[in-house]
């Protein structure tokens, strides 16, 4: 085999060049010309420049500490346990073929990635940016981003990451954002207590997703794996916490698809940065008894809609509607002290309601409410 030291220039056309190695110095420039191969069988070194538009094939590893471009050319990596260093470089499209690699700082990605065999680890301090409109297509339980992956796309996103041992992909549904979102996944307890609302939650895994104050998304998808932590398939819930709240809270109504065993799990709540993992809600609290009857009279017995045990449930949700199903009232954390309803409306037009029955509804959980009706006497 022949051994490419390139210190000049060296343009390669239509037939198909074979390295073992790949070294160039400052001054080297190597070009790889339209739908031309170049399979470099050992490692590649870069200090010069290298303008790739075709596709430069390599079985070990990169080093990247020059200029490597290329607007339609393809980086394919197919050897194994690769390492790769990125250097400063944005990678027009890069193909992963390989039985691992190891990327050893941040990976920028100006078109496309594409994982077909192999798990891509990142070091703690290292992540891959897919830059403006750039995809990642692949991913499975052999090929995926162990490590921060971030996107600076809008709209609907999946993620293909994982840890070290097992694949754990996440979606988020129509992102907002103006500038990048990512995401990682941990094979390990988070460290969170948890609210009244949960019982426990998942010690195998957990995600993070990482963003600025504005990043908003409309739902997130998660993967459900031997979750069997969870007692009931309908009591499973995506929970949500920050580092500066560091405490466990059910992320609206979440709907599993599949088995807790094998499947995922998905909410439609609007997402913010933070922690997420999956959480068994079975043990809620006492059952909640309304005294269904309000008067003004203000004898101490019915001057609010008392309900009993409602301080076992912080995030509660009260509302009222009127008989042609207009809300009038609502109320979160509802407390029996100070956050109570006393007859009047605090939604639309304001004001001590007409006696008559009323409709409530008392959300206790993201899927545990009660509702009924209330006689109002005014």
């Amino acid at each position: 085999m022949k051994k490419f030291s390139i210190l000049l220039a060296l343009t390669l056309t239509v037939y198909q060049p074979q390295a073992q190695n790949l070294f160039t110095n400052e001054s080297s420039l190597v070009v790889i010309n339209p739908g031309v191969p170049f399979v470099v069988e050992g490692s590649a070194s870069n200090s010069g420049l290298i303008l790739n538009e075709g596709d430069l094939r390599l079985s070990g590893d990169w080093s990247n500490s020059g200029d490597y471009r290329s607007v339609s050319g393809t980086f394919t990596l197919s050897g194994d346990n690769q390492i790769f260093d990125p250097g400063s470089s944005a990678y027009n499209h890069l193909a992963v073929n390989s039985t691992g690699v190891a990327v050893t700082n941040d990976l920028s990605i100006s078109n496309s990635m594409e994982l077909v065999s192999g798990v891509v680890s990142l070091t703690p301090s290292s992540k891959i940016i897919l830059l403006e409109n750039a995809s990642i297509s692949g991913g499975s339980e052999n090929a995926y981003i162990d490590g921060a992956l971030f996107t600076t796309n809008s709209g609907d996103f999946t993620f293909p990451i994982g840890t070290e041992t097992e694949y754990l992909p996440i979606s988020l549904s129509n992102i907002q954002a103006t500038d990048s979102v990512g995401v990682q996944a941990f094979s390990s307890p988070l460290d969170a207590s948890i609210s009244s609302e949960l019982d426990a939650f998942s010690l195998n895994r957990y995600w993070e997703v990482i963003g600025s104050a504005n990043f908003r998304a409309e739902g997130i998808s998660l993967p459900l794996i031997n979750e069997t932590f969870v007692d009931i398939q309908d009591e499973a819930v995506i929970a949500y916490t920050t580092e500066d709240e560091n405490t466990l809270r059910a992320l609206g109504v979440s709907t599993v698809d599949g088995t807790l065993e094998s499947g995922s799990i998905s909410t439609s709540a609007n997402i913010a940065t933070g922690y997420f993992v999956i959480a068994d809600q079975s043990v809620v609290g006492p059952p909640i008894t309304v005294i269904n009857v309000v008067t003004s009279l203000q004898d101490g017995k019915h001057d609010f809609l008392r309900i009993e045990n409602i301080e076992f449930y912080e995030d509660n949700l009260v509302e009222i509607f009127d008989r042609q199903g207009v809300k009038v009232f609502e109320m979160k954390g509802y407390n029996n002290t100070d956050r109570v309803f006393r007859g009047s409306a605090n939604v639309g037009s304001r004001g001590v309601l007409l006696t008559g029955s009323y409709y409530y509804t008392v959300k206790l959980t993201s899927s545990k409410r009660e509702s009924g009706f209330v006689y109002i006497k005014n």
